[in-house]
């Protein structure tokens, strides 16, 4: 699908090029933000890009974000462990871009917690691993009205206290009683997983691709709540685009289409008001009229 759509975009800039409009750019919401990225990371010319609610790779989406959980892994396993080719031939031919067991633990100040039972209970495994414990203080301290539902009072005290660090936290970590749901851990966790992770990397990563040619016409608009889009342990677009705009939005991956549908737009806009600077005004075209 990545590869007819660039081919596809390629074709009608083209096309819009002859017929003397410019200058030219692509948007697009979620993943159609991801396939406006490869299609521009592929056109030799300046062009404005605007991608929403995307980031640099897929593969966090489907094996760390709410899309995972829509995937039969059991499935996934049962065919990857059944045919050789997959385990043998393609793993070995699809690389992990990013460090999968990155999780950026030095952009957090050193939070005290005085206990922490609730942490605890609502833990999926048997101890509290630094991606859980991240994503419960990106809860706790949000301001996004969309997720403040989430935050219990009494998590939120804890951040507060001084009695235990962040650190020591880590250090020492609580088991869980054995539950059955614990026992029963999905077969995600094992080969299907990481195989599904690196075919995504090699087919979706814009590290894999070329940088745009001119990035400081690309504007991304990043949700910091997004769970559909996980951004730790992948690479930054500042990092494989120097030059690009960020911007965040407080606020979920729906909650920011649903309110934040304005800045899109003023995004697109200021992006053309860029190119209109640097690009040069197209020369006419004999199609034109």
């Amino acid at each position: 699908m990545g590869g007819c759509l660039i081919l596809e975009c390629l074709v009608l800039l083209n096309w819009c090029e002859t017929l003397g409009f410019g200058p030219l750019g692509v948007s697009g919401i979620s993943m159609g933000g991801h396939m406006a990225s490869l299609a521009a990371s592929n056109w030799p010319k300046p062009l404005v890009l605007v991608p929403c609610l995307s980031w640099s790779t897929a593969s966090s989406v489907f094996t760390e974000g709410v899309m995972s959980e829509s995937i039969d892994w059991d499935m996934l396993q049962a065919q990857y462990m059944s045919d050789t080719l997959y385990s043998d031939r393609l793993s070995k031919m699809c690389k992990i871009v990013d460090d999968p067991f990155a999780c950026n633990l030095s952009q957090l100040s050193d939070i005290a917690f005085q206990s922490l039972p609730e942490l605890y209970e609502n833990s999926s495994s048997s101890y509290v691993t630094p991606y859980k414990l991240i994503k419960l203080i990106d809860v706790a301290t949000s301001n996004c009205p969309a997720i403040t539902y989430k935050q219990s009072s009494r998590i939120k005290d804890l951040f507060s206290s001084g009695e235990y660090s962040l650190v020591n936290l880590l250090k020492e970590p609580r088991p869980l009683p054995t539950r059955q749901s614990v026992l029963e851990k999905k077969k995600r966790t094992k080969e299907a997983l990481w195989f599904m992770r690196g075919l995504m990397d090699e087919c979706t990563h814009i590290r894999n691709f070329s940088v745009p040619y001119d990035t400081s016409l690309v504007i991304s608009i990043c949700a910091r709540a997004d769970g559909y889009v996980p951004r730790i342990g992948v690479s930054t677009l500042e990092d494989i685009w120097p030059g690009v705009t960020v911007k965040y939005v407080d606020c979920g991956h729906v909650g920011a289409y649903i309110w934040y549908r304005k800045l899109f737009r003023e995004s697109i806009i200021e992006a053309f008001n860029r190119a209109k600077k640097k690009c040069p005004i197209p020369s006419p075209s004999i199609y034109q009229i």
